[in-house]
């Protein structure tokens, strides 16, 4: 059964696990937060946009797209050799984003850029690298419940000998029959 993904889980999911693998970050944030005053290193995630994907229709009635991120890791220029260290600590941030499913119920992270960040103002103090990953997503409640009986087995029939009258010709699946 597919699940519909809970955004405000899915970015607490992201923010949690890069605070793990990152304890030296001071802070690891999403949009709330205030960039004048920006305690670096910092890692801020963004989910960009979120774009339909028909043809990873998961069959539930959900709506499949591919949600596309950002994480932009933040370094103060006061920060020694901070143009190697801001390049290592990207590639290692890419490196926990791939393949990545943040512990929930989706595809796997792709990493589609590593690399300098566009120029934003209020960053200008700082030397920024963005992280930026796709990942496919379901949105919206499944029509599949799971109410209902669960087969415990599965049988198969060959034709012309299937259907009602014919249960005795049917061999159990990986059974010894």
């Amino acid at each position: 059964m597919t699940r519909s993904i809970d955004l405000d889980k899915f970015h607490d999911a992201v923010k949690l696990e890069i605070a793990d693998n990152f304890p030296t970050v001071s802070t690891v944030e999403d949009y709330d937060t205030d960039r004048k005053d920006l305690m670096a290193p910092a890692i801020l995630i963004e989910l960009v946009d979120m774009e339909a994907d028909p043809d990873s229709d998961p069959g539930t009635e959900q709506l499949a797209v591919v949600s596309k991120w950002v994480a932009r890791i933040i370094m103060s220029f006061r920060t020694e050799n901070v143009k190697r260290e801001i390049r290592k600590f990207a590639a290692a941030l890419g490196v926990l984003v791939h393949q990545n499913r943040w512990s929930m119920q989706m595809g796997p992270a792709q990493v589609t850029y590593i690399g300098p960040d566009a120029f934003s103002p209020e960053l200008d103090k700082y030397e920024v690298w963005a992280v930026e990953w796709d990942q496919q997503i379901d949105l919206g409640q499944s029509v599949w419940t799971g109410e209902g009986v669960t087969p415990d087995r599965v049988m198969i029939g060959y034709a012309p000998k299937i259907g009602p009258g014919q249960e005795g010709d049917y061999s159990e699946l990986g059974g010894n029959s």
